[in-house]
This record gives C-alpha cells, structure tokens and sequence, in this order.
C-alpha cells in the first residue's frame, strides 16, 4: 500500500519540514571577503583520496585531463555514467532510482543550460570551466558513495548508509528516498566538494554568484522531474506535500544548498588539522542526524502501508517517457 495522505499526516510532515529548514537557516551568518579568501590561502593539505573518490586533483584550466580542467566534455561523459546507472536502477525498479533519476536529469539540465545566455547576451553562468569542475566533483562524490555502499565500505558516509540502507530495505516512501539522497548529497558531499574545489575562481571572484545560480536550474526542473518520478516510479509523488513541487521542498533544498556553503567557508578557514577535524565531524554528524530524522518522517508504516502498490506501479510504468516536457532533450 502506499502512504495515506491525510491532513493529519500532511500538518505532520510540514511541521518536520519547517523544523529541519529552521535549523537551515538560523546559523547563517553574512558571506565575508576573508572567509572566501581563506578558501585559497589556507595551508593544510585536503584528502582528495578520502573525500572525492576516483577524482583527485584541484581545478586547473591549463591541465590536460579533460575533467580538471573543467572541459564540456568531461560532463557529458559522467551523464553516460549516470544514466547507465539509472537504467539499471529504474529497470529493477530499485528504490535508489529516486535519487537517480531526480540527479541525472538535473546533471542533463545543467549541460544544457551552461550553453545558454542572458537575454543581454551574458553568459548564464560566469565561469563555466570552473563550474564545470565543480559539477563533475560532486557527481564523482555521489557516484563514489553509490560504489561503497555496493562494496559495504565501512568508509561509508553515516549519511549515505542511511539513504542507501533504506532504498534497499524498502523502508522510506518515494518522496523519502529523493530527501535522504538530496539531505546526503547536499549536506554531507556538497561543503567538501566546495572547500576542495575552491570557494574562489580562478580569477579572484567569488564562486558563490554561479553557486547561487544552480538554484535557479533546480526551480525550472521541478514540474517536470516531479511529474517523471510519479510517472515512472512512484505515483504517491505526484502532488501535494510528497511533492518536489510543493514550496516548503524546495525552499528546504535552497536553504540546504547555503548551509553547505557555508560549511565549505568553515572548513576552507581552518587554520590547524584538529579545527578542520572538528569542522568536518560537525558535517558529518548533522547530515546524518537530519537523515535519521527525515527517515523516520517519511517511513512506511507496515502493515497500514507499505511499498507493494509503488512497487507494482513501477513494474508497469518504468519504462514509460516522461510526461511532460523538459527544457532540454532526452534523447
């Protein structure tokens, strides 16, 4: 059975969404010139190895590997990585395919958009190479924790073991796997992606204008990738508040997205290993305390409801063409 959505449960969701996003937003504080320029003076030495598995090196226009130096061309190869991925994943009708699908179309989304322009012919993004690098980083950080899990790598992310135990197990409703996925990459990958990257670009500006920008990508996506998720997957994530439509999902993704900014600013200005240490376990420990938490808000409740409906949709759906238009192509 799939979850019974009634006002009860819905006032119940709402409230975990507005107390997880309270605690988003409450210890922002101001970007500051000296945090940013910490992200390039700061002499400790980062783990690649540990933190971006199978992408180790620091962003480098002039290097000749295609992906350092932020080439279209490395991101057009992670996307056939992805989507090999996510076939597999859909035609099993495994649960992991939420946070799949959700990723790749929004990785095919930012390919798409780093070509286009302002309507003042401007450049959408101000410094694609580098955004590029970024992009390419995080994935590699997602599809890293993905080949740990399949490998039970106790190196895990606690984050991470809770999003894919939970796909595996059947345990979390559609719109809870998309969340735990979203809450692993976003608040456990992302500040260790940005900190190693570099929070500034190469020319001295700030990385945080084309950072912010993603925001927007993510907004134009939402109706089609919700409607493709319910459509293909999970038919309970259609509308209302199991929706990544619905305002209070998306706003909670943005606030995600500066927290992990400001994270990535907290450890870039450490100045001492032990500061760093502490930095990151804050990290880690945080992402998966909201993973725990989000987990059990969006739980089945067996034997009131359990996956056996989404599980049957999904065999007869999965390979259906998504239901309404993207701003890019699919082929």
């Amino acid at each position: 059975m799939t979850p019974i959505h009634t006002p009860r449960h819905r006032r119940r969701l709402m409230t975990v969404l507005a107390a997880v996003l309270a605690l988003v937003v409450v210890p922002l504080l101001p970007v500051t010139a000296s945090a940013e320029d910490a992200a390039v003076s700061n002499p400790l030495t980062i783990n690649w190895a540990s933190l971006l598995p199978g992408f180790i090196g620091p962003f480098d226009p002039a290097s000749s590997d295609e992906c350092l130096s932020g080439k279209d061309i490395c991101a057009k190869k992670t996307i056939r990585e992805m989507e090999n991925q996510l076939n597999s994943l859909v035609e099993n009708c495994d649960h992991n395919a939420v946070f799949s699908l959700a990723y790749t179309r929004i990785t095919q989304g930012y390919n798409w958009i780093r070509t286009t322009t302002n309507a003042d012919g401007s450049r959408y993004y101000q410094d694609t190479a580098w955004l590029n690098y970024v992009v390419e980083t995080f994935a590699r950080a997602y599809l890293g924790a993905f080949d740990k899990w399949t490998a039970n790598d106790p190196t895990l992310p606690a984050a991470w073991q809770i999003a894919f135990d939970a796909a595996a197990a059947k345990r979390a409703t559609g719109t809870g796997n998309l969340l735990l996925g979203i809450n692993a990459h976003i608040n456990r990958d992302l500040a260790f992606v940005m900190a190693a990257s570099g929070l500034v670009r190469p020319d001295g500006q700030s990385g945080k204008p084309d950072y912010d920008k993603v925001n927007e990508l993510l907004l134009m996506l939402t109706k089609p990738l919700t409607a493709e998720l319910a459509a293909r997957l999970d038919s309970s994530m259609a509308s209302g508040d199991a929706s990544l439509a619905d305002p209070a999902s998306y706003q909670l993704i943005v606030g995600w997205r500066e927290r992990a900014w400001r994270n990535a600013e907290a450890l870039a200005s450490a100045t001492t290993d032990e500061e760093w240490e502490l930095t990151a376990a804050r990290i880690e420990r945080d992402a998966a305390a909201e993973g725990a938490l989000l987990l059990t808000s969006n739980a089945y409740l067996p034997p009131l409801t359990t996956s056996q409906k989404r599980d049957t949709y999904c065999a007869a759906n999965h390979s259906d063409p998504a239901p309404m238009s993207y701003p890019f192509s699919l082929k």
